[in-house]
């Protein structure tokens, strides 16, 4: 589910683990299993607190309204103690395939369109992070850390796949970080349904992401920017339709 860098820090991991966690479903299975990623029962105890806070649902990502545990003891559980993040992200990354798989297995009639998108989003910091040296930026107004995440979406399932932490100054670039998650997905999610589509938006309008897209054999739809030329060179215009094309209605 998730792929880090190599020089990707431990605290930079785990901003993105919340974020992907918050927008999960856990199950108690699941919930359970990944209590088995901390060796310790102080950071067990640590990681079921985050867990169900998640779960509630209430939109407290900052872990204030936790009695069981104070909010700096959980921050210092996320970002100095050591347990076993690749444990934690086996499971959640199992966790993702069977709840994919078992929302395919009990349809009948025509199987549902899957849907591949991948998008950026943003998780503003502020202040000084010694250890997120070269990853915050600004973009778009928001100063923090920029990911390139992929979302699965097959009839009513929103399932958060996987990211890419995407240093804004540096290569790779974004196309190139998205067409890298597009190309680790599993052949037994490609391959489940039988229509599979991939949106992006302008940002990874690109000719070599396209083509990398092309070469996997998916289908997809890419914004492209107002200022892209056509193949014959020319710049679209409102109004202005490109070979082959009709004329976009306004």
């Amino acid at each position: 589910m998730v792929q880090f860098g190599k020089k990707t820090s431990r605290t930079a991991s785990h901003l993105i683990l919340r974020a992907c966690l918050r927008e999960m479903t856990v199950l108690d299975g699941s919930h359970s299993a990944m209590l088995t990623s901390c060796g310790r029962k102080q950071h067990r105890d640590n990681l079921q607190v985050v867990l169900s806070c998640f779960l509630e649902a209430l939109g407290i990502f900052r872990f204030h309204a936790s009695t069981a545990k104070s909010p700096g003891a959980i921050s210092r559980f996320l970002n100095h103690q050591r347990w076993s993040l690749r444990t934690l992200l086996r499971v959640v990354r199992q966790h993702a395939l069977d709840t994919f798989q078992a929302s395919l297995g009990g349809r009948c009639g025509r199987p549902p369109l899957m849907e591949i998108i991948v998008d950026t989003t943003s998780i503003a910091k502020e202040g000084v992070f010694a250890e997120l040296d070269g990853w915050i930026h600004t973009l778009n107004g928001i100063r923090g850390l920029h990911v390139v995440m992929l979302y699965l979406c097959c009839g009513d399932l929103r399932l958060p796949w996987g990211f890419k932490i995407w240093s804004v100054l540096a290569t790779p670039s974004r196309p190139d970080l998205a067409l890298r998650l597009v190309q680790h997905l599993p052949r037994a999610i490609r391959s489940r349904a039988k229509q599979v589509h991939l949106l992006a938006d302008a940002g990874f309008g690109g000719a070599t992401f396209m083509a990398g897209i092309r070469a996997l054999g998916l289908e997809f739809t890419v914004g492209m920017r107002a200022d892209r030329l056509t193949v014959s060179g020319q710049q679209r215009h409102h109004g202005a339709a490109a070979s082959g094309l009709p004329p976009r209605s306004v």
